[in-house]
């Protein structure tokens, strides 16, 4: 037993001895080569009065800038520049942009180190003829300036889409920002800037103090005369509406109508219930005015004054009654989507967009008259104990917005990332890259007026978009919609998300040739 207690206060003698060493090993290490070097950082010099010249030291000399970068590496807001608000304003930029060094080029070049490189200068990225021009020119600040206030109007013809930072603090923080996106330190002096702030000083509200769904229309009075920003138009696509119908048409659906009210008041209840129109295939054509000529009703139908559990509708707010895209009191399901001004300016919808067929017995479209049984297609007309497929009709406006981080590249949530793409004159962000450059050849089927769309997304706000692309969401999934082709896409790659997409819709939705 002794022998064994020996060991053991050997080995914990030695185990001592041990930490000791390298408790002492470690501070010798630090004395030697000092606390870490901190990261570089952009200084901002206030202009101050002139002081009287002394000549320092050679050691002085050296030391002092470097003294002076490291104190102010500690500082996020130095002289009147906020490195964390341009770190914020960029956030605006990373759908087109990637700012890691060595990180690959997007819709827009890399831009690590853009701060005073010549312009045009990235390799293997493909320029506009405007940027191409101005080759060799330096991206110093006041260029930077004069392009991110209007790229546009700074470099005619650029296939830059961002409508811009328009306000000049916002500009001062970025460009200040993305210098510190370099290599090399970089070094400003801004004139008439005023030295940081004290500790006596009353802080100004971030922008993260505005709330999330503040719009850009926050700052405005009720009475503000705004113009908008024009957004142009992508070369290449032409938007329509759905054609109206023509006269042979109009007069054949009046036919089948006349038809209808003849039969009715000789049909009993079973009869009616099982009309061929309601199944396939007399119902994969019928038109909304033959269904209406019994269930009318559901036009004229009227939410309740009162809940059951004795809420005034007129003390209360609807979900969609909060989009501006929605004007008027409630309305009932039916009439807000075939007979609402904004669905009859944007839609055109047929009953039989959503009822495509139904079983009055067994609920099951495996099991719907007029068919083989269990021969329905993997997306059936209907879904068991529906009246409808919600994965192929509702899902289309009211699913979840894709993935605004992963697959879109936003800064967060779109009522989030709007803060950073929105001002009054440039209402609906969703137009900063969906107006000439992703996904510009959209809306081209027999159910959407595509050219109404695209006046009112120029004209109005991001809701007349997010209303369709999560806005309205009821799941928390997104539709797929198809993958079509637009002018100046990489047909090549297919990002990941997009590897099974169709490259053209329903042969169902399509616009008749």
């Amino acid at each position: 037993m002794r022998i064994l207690e020996t060991w053991i206060a050997a080995l914990a003698g030695l185990g001592f001895a041990l930490l000791a060493f390298y408790a002492v090993f470690v501070a010798g290490t630090m004395i030697y080569k000092g606390p870490a070097a901190k990261p570089a950082a952009l200084i901002a010099m206030a202009a101050t009065p002139a002081a009287p010249v002394t000549e320092p030291t050679t050691e002085a000399a050296a030391t002092a800038p470097e003294a002076t970068i490291a104190a102010a590496a500690t500082e996020t807001v130095v002289a009147g520049i906020d490195l964390g608000a341009g770190e914020k304003t960029f956030k605006a930029c990373k759908a087109c942009h990637s700012i890691e060094q060595g990180g690959k080029n997007g819709t827009g070049p890399n831009l690590w180190g853009v701060f005073g490189r010549p312009a045009a200068s990235v390799a293997g990225f493909k320029y506009s003829d405007a940027l191409t021009a101005r080759a060799g020119q330096s991206w110093d600040q006041a260029a930077l300036d004069a392009f991110l206030e209007n790229p546009k109007a700074a470099a005619k013809g650029t296939k830059m889409t961002f409508a811009g930072v328009k306000k000049a603090g916002d500009r001062a923080n970025l460009i200040a920002w993305l210098a510190t996106q370099s290599d090399t330190l970089v070094v400003l002096a801004q004139e008439g800037a005023a030295p940081a702030a004290t500790g006596d000083a009353t802080p100004v509200a971030s922008a993260d103090a505005v709330a999330d769904d503040a719009g850009p229309y926050a700052d405005l009075p009720d009475d503000a005369v705004i113009t908008l920003d024009p957004v142009p138009y992508p070369e290449g696509v032409t938007y329509s509406d759905v054609p109206v119908l023509s006269a042979e048409e109009l007069a054949a659906i009046e036919a089948k109508v006349t038809a209808l009210e003849v039969a009715i008041p000789s049909m009993d209840y079973q009869t009616a219930r099982y009309h061929p129109l309601h199944f396939q295939p007399a119902i994969e054509t019928a038109s909304s005015q033959e269904c209406l000529t019994c269930h009318q009703e559901i036009l004229t139908a009227k939410p309740r004054d009162t809940s059951p559990a004795g809420v005034a509708a007129q003390d209360s707010l609807a979900w969609y009654e909060t989009l501006d895209t929605y004007a008027g009191s409630q309305a009932d399901f039916h009439w807000r989507h075939l007979e609402s001004d904004f669905a009859k300016s944007v839609m055109k919808l047929e009953c039989n967009f959503c009822h495509k067929g139904s079983d009055p017995r067994e609920e099951s479209p495996d099991m719907m008259p007029g068919r083989e049984h269990f021969t329905a297609a993997a997306s059936p007309e209907f879904t068991l104990r529906k009246m409808v497929n919600p994965s192929e009709t509702c899902l289309l406006c009211h699913g979840a917005m894709p993935d605004p981080v992963n697959i879109m590249g936003l800064s967060g949530p779109w009522h989030e990332a709007r803060q950073d793409l929105e001002y009054a004159e440039a209402p609906n962000g969703c137009l900063s890259c969906h107006a000439e450059t992703f996904r510009t050849n959209r809306h081209q089927v027999n159910y959407l007026n595509a050219a109404t769309i695209e006046d009112l997304a120029r004209n109005g706000t991001s809701d007349t978009c997010y209303g369709c692309h999560g806005g309205r969401a009821w799941y928390r999934i997104s539709y797929p919609y198809p993958r079509t082709p637009w002018p100046g896409m990489d047909a090549e790659t297919v990002p990941e998300w997009a590897a099974d997409r169709p490259t053209a819709p329903k042969k169902e939705h399509q616009i008749a040739p």
